[in-house]
């Protein structure tokens, strides 16, 4: 079945490990994509899966920190798609320094995208949502920014505002039928190079798995796929009934 049948969605951070399977799966259930990435060949390399999957999209190389680059993304969603029914925004940067230890380029740089891009999104795509006569916004949030949890405190503070932009959103445009919800991504697979580095030893990335499965409720770190099953119902007319709500995909975490 297909659930999203010729909506219009904007994906952002459509490169990485996320994003790819994100995207992918909402090709699968019927949407037109106008698929966004600060790398040009990553989105590329995502265009292609999703005409292996019978769907139809357009790329842009694009940076989430740039109003410019997003009101350029609303422009070619208009022009090819006649307009936009969705946003979901995956793009972020990852730091695990604690308070005392961030530097203040790092703090600025890790908010500059995970928040501010996430608010620069959501500016952008506001009027073209208020256009079609509503939509639905989904930005990525983490467990991070739901409970504290020692370290990252940048990135800690970047998701947990992320959190609270989106409810803003969605209280103030419900009326308008536009709908705005959270997911949050638990320990997942595809971030362990992200938390160890490119270059750590597989017998310390080993560990850290098993410390983090060990954490975890159902007993395994999370998928790209669930998260993006957690994103395409929240953009599709299943969830129309839903807005401002923060959801954990995370395999219990934070229900402890």
């Amino acid at each position: 079945m297909t659930t999203l049948e010729g909506k219009r969605i904007l994906v952002m951070g459509a490169g990485g490990a996320q994003g790819r399977v994100g995207a992918r799966l909402l090709a699968e259930h019927g949407a037109h994509l106008v698929l966004a990435d600060a790398v040009s060949e990553a989105v590329e390399a995502v265009s292609a899966e999703v005409r292996d999957a019978g769907g139809t999209s357009v790329t842009s190389e694009a940076d989430v920190t740039d109003a410019a680059s997003w009101e350029g993304l609303v422009s070619l969603a208009n022009s090819e798609f006649g307009g936009l029914d969705g946003l979901v925004n995956y793009a972020a940067i990852l730091s695990r320094a604690g308070a005392a230890e961030t530097e203040v380029d790092a703090w600025e740089r890790t908010l500059r995208v995970n928040l501010t891009g996430a608010w620069l999104g959501i500016r952008a795509v506001i009027p073209a949502l208020l256009t079609a006569g509503g939509g639905s916004i989904v930005t990525i949030g983490s467990v991070d920014g739901l409970v504290g949890r020692g370290g990252g405190s940048a990135y800690q503070a970047s998701k947990g505002g992320v959190r609270l932009l989106t409810k803003s959103a969605a209280t103030e445009y419900a009326a308008r039928g536009i709908r705005a919800n959270s997911v949050h991504p638990g320990p997942m697979q595809d971030r362990m190079s992200m938390i160890v580095g490119p270059k750590a030893d597989p017998t310390g990335v080993a560990t850290l798995e098993g410390r983090l499965r060990a954490q975890v409720p159902l007993g395994r770190l999370g998928r790209p796929r669930d998260i993006a099953w957690a994103v395409r119902f929240f953009l599709s007319d299943e969830s129309s009934f839903i807005t401002g709500v923060d959801l954990p995909v995370d395999g219990g975490l934070t229900a402890q």
